[in-house]
């Protein structure tokens, strides 16, 4: 079973409204790109985001997860393209003006080479000037949040406990536990998830031997009280530039 199958009925629930997230990821395309047409969201989980952008854009999203996949595509318009795969190493029929993954979809890679295989996707899945974004769990925050006993979140009748723990220097395992309502009882449902981050330096680099024009955007809203959120943006360069 992929990472959060078990707990794709539930994600909506308890991440929220996506209002904010929706404004600042189009808001970021745009001032990279003067007229962006065609949107491809990896790692897009239910298909919230690009539910809110569809109307705007001609959108696309990917996923490993097949129930998160199958959560979008009752969410999103009829036709909507839609892949289970892997973020990692992914080959679409389709080059978009921007490749986007919120929600630090690319800290659950857990090797350097696989971040690498994301950036060589997206690169192959931009058309000319075209915009990657994405951000970025960083090491602090993590070890912030590693510090507190656990998190619980109510949503409904359902509840959802979170512990997260260092199991080295750059991997921390979130130990998820979610409390749910199902055919008139109470359901556990457990999963353990892996993230791995990265110092922004070396993803920096990485990206340069790609990309142009890359900016390092630091923000609100990071797991802790105390935390920034970092994004990355950068953009294919038109061929011979």
């Amino acid at each position: 079973m992929a990472v959060y199958d078990l707990l794709a009925p539930y994600y909506d629930a308890a991440t929220g409204d996506a209002a904010t997230e929706v404004a600042f990821i189009e808001s970021v395309i745009k001032d990279a790109h003067p007229d962006p047409v065609a949107l491809l969201e990896v790692a897009c989980g239910t298909g919230g985001i690009i539910n809110s952008l569809a109307g705007r854009y001609r959108v696309a999203g990917l996923d490993i997860s097949p129930g998160m996949i199958a959560l979008a595509r009752d969410k999103l318009p009829e036709g909507t393209p839609l892949h289970v795969a892997d973020m990692s190493r992914f080959e679409l029929d389709a080059r978009f003006d921007a490749v986007f993954c919120v929600y630090y979809g690319v800290n659950h890679l857990l090797s350097f080479s696989a971040w690498q295989g994301f950036f060589d996707c997206a690169y192959r899945h931009l058309n000319d000037g075209g915009v990657l974004a994405f951000d970025t769990f960083t090491a602090g925050d993590l070890e912030v949040v590693a510090d507190i006993p656990e998190t619980v979140q109510q949503f409904g009748e359902n509840s959802l406990r979170i512990r997260v723990r260092a199991s080295g220097e750059t991997t921390f395992e979130w130990d998820i536990e979610a409390t749910v309502q199902r055919n008139g009882k109470s359901e556990l449902l457990t999963e353990v998830i892996k993230t791995v981050t990265f110092p922004p330096d070396q993803i920096r680099d990485a990206l340069s031997e790609r990309f142009t024009d890359i900016k390092i955007i630091e923000t609100d809203g990071a797991i802790s009280e105390s935390g920034n959120r970092i994004w990355f943006v950068c953009t294919k360069p038109h061929s011979g530039g």
